[in-house]
């Protein structure tokens, strides 16, 4: 198994041609004069631009007497930290879930209610507050976003620490970073899957439950950890992993339960009792065939996600060779925010790192990620036309906005079961690596394996 690094403007199909204008790739001579920069030095530098953009594009929000005649729309600026300053009265000091309902789960809560309170600790007038607090937010969600990139680079086989850039300088993480505080649970996240690639499942269920505790979709690690485990028969280390996410997700949320019912129940009222939202594929379904809302829309997409899932598992069972954890969760993922009632613009980030993960190569990336880039853009603008029906999109238009995002997506989650079924075609496997990320799986024995070994041994042999 070779150590040397893969250097991605020899070895990507899209940079091999992008830097061959530029002089072609630096050569070893030319690494050597800057031996100080390691990849992780570089990529978090790119990181610091990135997010350097994308507070420079938020900006213009920071303003609250800007929120007028669809400034923070037509401005693409808007983001739900600044929004939540006044919408959840965190400017009156209020407390989530105490003293208002909070559509979130607990830990994003006690986030909010962290930058709440550093924000009253800072030395500015009543009408700084607002910006102040949104700054604050911003320290504390580029902090997330290094956790995240970080994990990501650890979660790479050790011959391909430029990986992690692919996150590190995503539109995505550009444009979405401080929109939410999804970065919270991605990092989370993180943490947890390094933890169990370290052979650590007890550790790695401590932190999934804390990124459950943020927000719900983590949880979706455990579907495909036990089809992966079943099949590599090491069940004990997913009830382990289970086991732990089950306690701490406990631990954090019970309490809050407890003292504020009506508060902390309002994150489970709001996601069962919405309707498709915009971005959902339901909802152009629902307008053309005037299929019934409501109930009936939970059913469908209960059905959806009933048979991804199958599908999901079929693929693990049948692929020649056990798949990686990484292209398990991302193809899960991808699929459950398809087929769901919801999926923003802010949650292609959930992917993101993932589908670096998955599969580290540029073109099929970028494009998904210039779809979601077009995504976000043309929402703003569908919600202008909200209010003011002579401006803004129409609605056919971002329907078919919406179909060009989900389609480049599936368009990648192919490319990924692709690479499942020939593993030959998996970079990540390119140097003899099972898989990076899993833990008790890496180099584990395979269940199906083992029966087609007996299979041909127990066939009668010719006379």
């Amino acid at each position: 198994m070779s150590e040397v690094a893969v250097d991605p403007t020899r070895d990507d199909p899209l940079l091999i041609p992008a830097t061959e204008g530029l002089g072609g790739p630096l050569g070893a001579h030319a690494w050597a004069a800057f031996n100080w920069w390691t990849p992780i030095r570089v990529i978090l530098l790119a990181l610091g631009g990135a997010l350097t953009v994308g507070y420079l594009q938020k900006a213009p929000c920071r303003d609250p007497s800007r929120w007028a005649d669809q400034f923070q729309l037509t401005h693409a600026c808007y983001t739900d930290v600044l929004a939540s300053w006044g919408s959840f009265k965190l400017i009156s000091g209020a407390i989530p879930y105490v003293d208002f309902a909070t559509p979130y789960p607990t830990l994003t809560g006690v986030f909010m209610e962290v930058a709440a309170r550093l924000t009253g600790l800072m030395p500015v007038s009543e009408a700084q507050r607002v910006a102040a607090y949104f700054d604050i937010s911003v320290v504390l969600l580029s902090a997330l976003a290094v956790i995240a990139v970080v994990t990501t680079a650890l979660l790479s086989p050790r011959r391909r620490p430029w990986d992690a850039l692919m996150l590190a300088v995503a539109p995505v993480m550009i444009l979405q970073a401080f929109t939410n505080w999804d970065l919270l649970p991605v990092a989370l996240l993180g943490i947890a899957m390094v933890a169990w690639s370290r052979g650590a499942p007890a550790w790695a269920g401590m932190w999934l439950g804390l990124a459950t505790a943020a927000k719900f979709w983590p949880l979706l690690l455990l579907l495909a950890l036990v089809l992966l485990c079943w099949r590599a028969g090491r069940m004990r280390e997913w009830f382990t992993i289970v086991l732990t996410t089950v306690m701490t997700w406990a631990a954090v949320s019970i309490p809050v339960w407890l003292f504020a019912p009506a508060g902390f129940g309002e994150f489970w009222a709001h996601n069962l009792h919405r309707g498709a939202d915009w971005d959902s594929l339901w909802l152009p379904i629902e307008k053309v065939t005037g299929w019934e809302t409501g109930r009936a829309t939970d059913l469908r997409v209960l059905a959806a996600l009933i048979v991804v899932t199958i599908a999901v598992a079929v693929v693990v069972w049948k692929a020649p060779r056990r798949p990686r954890v990484p292209q398990i969760m991302f193809v899960l993922l991808a699929l459950f925010l398809v087929v769901g009632k919801v999926f923003s613009p802010q949650d292609a980030l959930w992917l993101t790192p993932l589908a670096v993960l998955a599969r580290p190569r540029w073109r099929a990336f970028l494009v998904w990620q210039a779809a979601e880039v077009l995504l976000t853009i043309n929402r703003l603008l569908m919600l202008v036309g909200l209010e003011k029906s002579d401006k803004g999109l129409p609605d056919g238009w971002w329907y078919v906005t919406v179909a060009v995002r989900d389609i480049s997506l599936l368009v990648l989650v192919g490319f990924v079961v692709w690479d499942i079924w020939d593993s030959r075609r998996d970079v990540v496997r390119d140097d003899g690596v099972d898989d990076p990320a899993g833990g008790p799986l890496d180099e584990a024995a395979d269940r199906r394996e083992r029966a087609r070994a007996s299979e041909s041994e127990t066939e009668p042999m010719p006379v």
